[in-house]
């Protein structure tokens, strides 16, 4: 059984080996220009897809960036509407102290301004500027006012 399977893969190697078309030494004038032009096209192609894959990430790389730039815009926006706010509050805060400030200073001079009365001495409002007040009695006190009310 042996030698009639060796021989059968003998005849069967031979037949293959004596089917396989031999090479040739010698190429025709065309075939070599059409195989050197096919391969400059497979290279040209390939740095054409290159280039194009690398335009396509810059391209990415460009929208994500300003993404980004967009994104820190807006929370700087944000940070300054907050910082406004504060400020704002700030002032409003700043003014009510203001008011109450005022407001204790008129209930002083209404105070002090009863106490005169009781002792008798007039008082009289004189605003500043270029022209003095006339002269006052001699138990009259004058008062200056600055733009914070009457008195």
């Amino acid at each position: 059984m042996k030698i009639k399977s060796f021989i059968a893969m003998s005849l069967i190697a031979a037949i293959l080996v004596s089917l396989t078309p031999a090479p040739r030494a010698f190429a025709d004038g065309a075939a070599s220009t059409r195989n050197i032009l096919l391969g400059v096209g497979a290279a040209a192609a390939t740095l054409i897809i290159i280039n194009h894959n690398k335009k396509v990430h810059q391209k990415y790389a460009e929208d994500a960036q300003a993404q980004a730039a967009l994104a820190s815009q807006r929370d700087d926006a944000r940070t300054a509407y907050k910082a406004e706010v504060r400020a704002y509050d700030n002032q409003v805060a700043v003014s009510n102290e203001l008011k109450k400030e005022v407001s204790v200073k008129d209930s002083m001079i209404s105070q002090l301004r009863g106490q005169l009365a009781q002792m008798g001495v007039q008082t009289q409002i004189v605003k500043p500027g270029p022209k003095s007040a006339p002269a006052l009695a001699a138990h009259s006190v004058q008062i200056v006012s600055y733009g914070w009310g009457t008195l």
